[in-house]
């Protein structure tokens, strides 16, 4: 995978030299799908990135986003599979140390070919593995998409990627919070449950596709703080992002899953998004 890039509206791929992201992890990013060309769902990343830079005390360009995004897409030949990755990064204002002396953010927008999400992990389901790794809670980042990702890459080095393509991550007070690289889901007696991220963990994407295409199916969805004992009350359980699509777990360690019937369900009506 190879990145083409801009950076503040310029041919480039990586950062400024004193940018606060680089050195600091003082930004946030999201990452899009991109299919024939077309960023999928690029509105609702940018409404998550205005909330974040809301909660950071961080200037939103966002029309000067949208018009990067419509460069870059428009100049550089992709696969039908790619993915775009747009990051802010606060100025450092000619300053250094902790202290954040300007709202101004650096824009880096990276786009590159990917290969095809992976179906046989979304039709046969994945093993998943609990990572020893914790996320540390703090209610002033919880939800944010933040470019500080050290505690994700030390939880994904703790398994092999191809015998275990996702690891759950827990916080340090032992709730169930989301996966390495996305939410995670329970069906319990026919209901869904998610965890609740007012201490941690992203709010995904898709974790809210599925839980706007719940209501409408009238399937009861639950947003509150699950614990590890409620995994061994599941039925089903289920990995989503906005790259890979739904993942329904067959084996967690040692637990094994039944049939996912109720994430088939889901996955039908989203199928498209990843497949068509």
């Amino acid at each position: 995978m190879k990145w083409a890039g801009l950076c503040n509206g310029e041919p480039a791929a990586q950062w400024p030299a004193d940018d606060r992201s680089a050195a600091l992890g003082d930004g946030l990013f999201e990452t899009i799908l991109v299919r024939n060309s077309k960023p999928i769902w690029l509105e609702e990343h940018l409404q998550r990135m205005a909330a974040g830079c809301v909660k950071i005390a961080l200037n939103f360009p966002v029309e000067k986003l949208r018009g990067e995004v419509t460069t870059l897409l428009g100049s550089v030949p992709v696969s039908d599979y790619a993915v775009l990755r747009i990051a802010l990064g606060r100025k450092s204002g000619g300053a250094r140390g902790y202290a954040p002396v300007s709202r101004e953010a650096n824009r880096l927008l990276q786009l590159a070919s990917i290969e095809r999400a992976r179906r046989d992990y979304w039709d046969g389901g994945i093993k998943a593995f609990i990572c020893q790794t914790r996320l540390p809670e703090a209610a002033s980042t919880a939800g944010l998409k933040h470019n500080n990702r050290l505690a994700h890459i030390l939880a994904r080095a703790e398994r092999p990627t191809a015998t275990y393509p996702e690891g759950l991550m827990l916080s340090q007070s032992g709730l169930l919070l989301e996966g390495v690289s996305s939410n995670v889901f329970l069906v319990i007696d026919g209901a869904l449950h998610t965890p609740s991220l007012e201490l941690a963990g992203v709010e995904g994407i898709v974790r809210q596709k599925i839980m706007a295409l719940a209501k409408q199916l009238a399937i009861p969805c639950y947003v509150r703080r699950v614990k590890l004992s409620d995994i061994y009350r599941a039925q089903e359980m289920f990995f989503c992002n906005s790259l890979t699509g739904i993942w329904p777990v067959r084996s967690l360690d040692c637990l094994h899953f039944a049939a996912p019937e109720l994430t088939r369900k889901l996955q039908s009506k989203l199928e498209a998004v990843w497949y068509a």
